[in-house]
């Protein structure tokens, strides 16, 4: 079989250095998806995306012993009120004053209040309320009290209408995305409410909180707060009606759940939660996030010295780069395309474990974002997919186009899929062989004209040659009237004797079908002979880089080309070696015809004629069991005894070509007794 050109198999070298190519180009997007033109892009709202998934994915970590606590107004807190004083909302003033006072008297360290004072207060036509608050705070000498205000873009801040001496303010601006991710502890320029806060308490602040800085959110807002129902808080609240009554009465604090431990040594926010009175923020772990615990888990942070700390570019790209060549080599030097899909999965696996990884850790979060390196994997992936089917497609219909005439479409798309059955360089491996010869050919092409003689041979190829794709072998080449043919590659094909034997009957078959034809275009009938042996044999692309083809070589070969030979002497049709008949004996019916030593061998071998698939009738059987029994008399040496034998089976069956062969040596043995001691080996001294 004859390869028009070189297999295009891609040395893997020229595939590692095409995905790096790939990883390269892909890393290169990755860096103009990171540049800082591309903030704002759908890039960064992907990254979002992941930031928000993976805080919510995040171990809650409690900070009710933390160092920030909140006292809240609550709905609850607005209806005792309500009930109790007859103050809604706003309440006075003076309220806030005692609750300064209570808790410098349990020892907290600093009191921000997230409630705005840029008004006078409602109460003032009733009582001096902003006064007494302000005298309040003004004697308040060992708690430190910040005042919550806005900053304008220019830096200006609003004022507070109580008359307090050199008022502490804290800017509660909380800007950025819908989504609070970071927090500025300088908005516009000015202090804010948690870094106030925290300064005043006499807590250093970390180096890194002079720039916006990404918050280390550690759990949602449950809703909850002391006493009440529902989900647990992430921070202490504290109800700010018991808080109040305790600053009142303190006798009271008990009966409400307030103890003076509960704010000692701590910062404390004052600021409101219900639906009508507070600044409703969204934060990644929590769709509901109150402004003043935006600023406790500021505060939160700044004390412990924990921030979501961004991976720098180079990592990233350094995450991007890997990602990408492992996912492009992963796609391109795998063969299955299973195995194709999960390489090229590899790069996005890689770069959202790592990112993950980063994430979750215990104790310091580190975002790495992980969008522009995902694109780029995804893309690598797709373009080393695409490389491979490409590359792939053109090997396939190679292979196709160089194999369709010599093999059966299986047997291509079985090639197709792994061109490595080819065997390149020569395959050892067991296969079985046949060798086919049209008889007296030489004679019929000198008696009938060439173009007349070329048609029939065209005719008789196209018929025999489609029998043999049909049952999957491989055409080898034509010689003149002969065929050979092989199974076993470069497919697998652990059957490959009995489809040589099916082959060989089925051709049979085939000619005594289109003898009419063949004799009406050359004027006599025709048949060929086979020989068949399976055994070890050498298969792959031989020849020299001018001419060469996909065949077999090896002991094995020649011996099938013997039995095709062989046929002559026996009169038989389909000659099998003693390795075939073994392997097909329990499917086929044969017959031992002669212990034989073929012209070129030293070691004799039975030899046997294919017979029929199955069983044969009984004149048949009676045939091949008296054959067989008269050749057994003959090896032993009774050459007197098998020649009754034979003549009694030549009278029944005439035209036995065994028969008659075996009864002609057997007279010329008795006339001629053979000198040396007798092994039943008949030595063939034609090809």
């Amino acid at each position: 079989m004859r390869l028009p050109v070189r297999l295009p198999e891609h040395h893997p070298l020229q595939r590692l250095l095409t995905a790096c190519a790939i990883a390269l180009l892909c890393t290169g997007l990755c860096v103009l998806m990171s540049a800082p033109w591309a903030i704002f892009t759908p890039v960064q709202k992907l990254d979002h995306v992941f930031y928000d998934s993976a805080f919510s994915l995040r171990k809650a970590e409690p900070k009710m012993e933390g160092g920030v606590v909140i006292i809240a107004v609550d709905d609850r807190s607005i209806e005792v009120m309500d009930q109790v004083r007859k103050f809604g909302w706003p309440w006075p003033r003076e309220y806030w004053g005692h609750m300064v006072k209570y808790l410098e008297s349990c020892g907290a360290k600093a009191v921000a209040f997230d409630l705005l004072f840029d008004r006078s207060s409602v109460y003032n036509n009733v009582s001096n309320d902003d006064e007494q608050f302000a005298e309040a705070v003004n004697t308040a000498a060992k708690l430190p009290v910040v005042f919550a205000t806005m900053a304008r873009p220019d830096g200006s801040t609003w004022t507070i209408a109580p008359p307090i001496r050199n008022p502490v303010l804290g800017v509660a601006n909380i800007t950025g995305d819908d989504i609070i991710r970071q927090y500025d502890p300088a908005p516009y320029h000015r202090p804010s409410l948690a870094l106030t806060a925290l300064n005043r308490s006499g807590a250093p602040s970390p180096t890194w909180s002079d720039a916006p800085f990404l918050l280390h959110y550690y759990g949602p807002h449950g809703g909850a707060v002391s006493g009440s129902e529902g989900k647990p808080s992430t921070f202490r609240y504290i109800r700010a009606a018991s808080v109040l009554a305790a600053a009142v009465d303190k006798k009271l604090a008990s009966d409400v759940g307030v103890s003076p431990e509960m704010f000692r040594g701590k910062i404390v926010l004052i600021g409101t939660i219900t639906a009508g009175t507070y600044d409703l923020k969204s934060s990644p772990i929590s769709a509901k996030y109150p402004g003043v615990e935006v600023h406790a888990t500021a505060i939160q942070n700044m004390l412990e010295g924990r921030r979501v700390t961004v991976i720098g570019a180079g990592w990233r790209l350094a995450l991007a780069m890997g990602a990408c060549a492992a996912g492009a080599i992963l796609t391109v030097a795998p063969r299955r395309m299973p195995v194709k899909i999960l390489g090229g999965l590899a790069g996005p696996a890689i770069v959202l474990g790592v990112c993950a990884l980063l994430f979750m850790a215990d104790t310091q979060i580190r975002w790495l974002a992980p969008a522009a390196p995902l694109i780029a994997t995804i893309v690598a992936a797709f373009v080393a997919m695409a490389y491979s089917y490409l590359t792939e497609m053109r090997q396939r219909q190679f292979i196709l186009k160089a194999f369709a005439q010599s093999v059966s479409k299986e047997v291509a798309d079985e090639i197709a899929r792994d061109p490595r059955k080819l065997g390149l360089g020569g395959l050892r491996r067991e296969m079985t062989v046949m060798f086919t010869d049209l008889a007296n050919f030489t004679t019929l092409s000198e008696a009938v004209e060439v173009e007349k003689l070329a048609s029939t041979l065209q005719f008789y190829l196209e018929e025999m040659s489609g029998v043999v794709l049909g049952e999957n072998g491989t055409l080898d080449k034509y010689i003149g009237d002969a065929i050979m043919a092989f199974w076993n590659a470069p497919a697998n094909q652990p059957d490959h004797a009995i489809r040589a034997c099916r082959t060989a009957l089925e051709m049979r078959r085939r000619e005594m079908l289109i003898q009419p034809a063949i004799k009406e275009m050359v004027g006599t009938e025709v048949y060929s002979r086979f020989g068949i042996n399976s055994g070890p044999m050498v298969v792959g692309n031989m020849g020299s880089s001018y001419k060469f083809s996909y065949t077999v070589l090896g002991d094995s070969v020649n011996l099938a080309a013997r039995l095709e030979g062989a046929n002559k002497m026996y009169g038989t049709r389909i000659m099998l070696s003693e390795s075939t008949a073994a392997i097909v004996r329990p499917m086929f019916t044969v017959r031992r015809i002669d212990l034989l030593r073929v012209k070129g061998k030293l070691k004799p071998m039975a030899v046997y004629e294919l017979m029929s698939e199955g069983a044969v009738d009984e004149r048949t059987a009676d045939l091949i069991a008296r054959y067989e029994g008269a050749l057994s008399v003959y090896t032993a040496g009774d050459f007197a005894q098998a020649g009754e034998m034979l003549q009694s089976l030549s009278q029944d069956f005439p035209s036995d070509g065994p028969t008659a062969t075996l009864m002609k040596r057997v007279k010329r043995l008795i006339q001629h007794p053979p000198e040396e001691a007798w092994d039943g080996v008949y030595v063939a001294t034609e090809k």
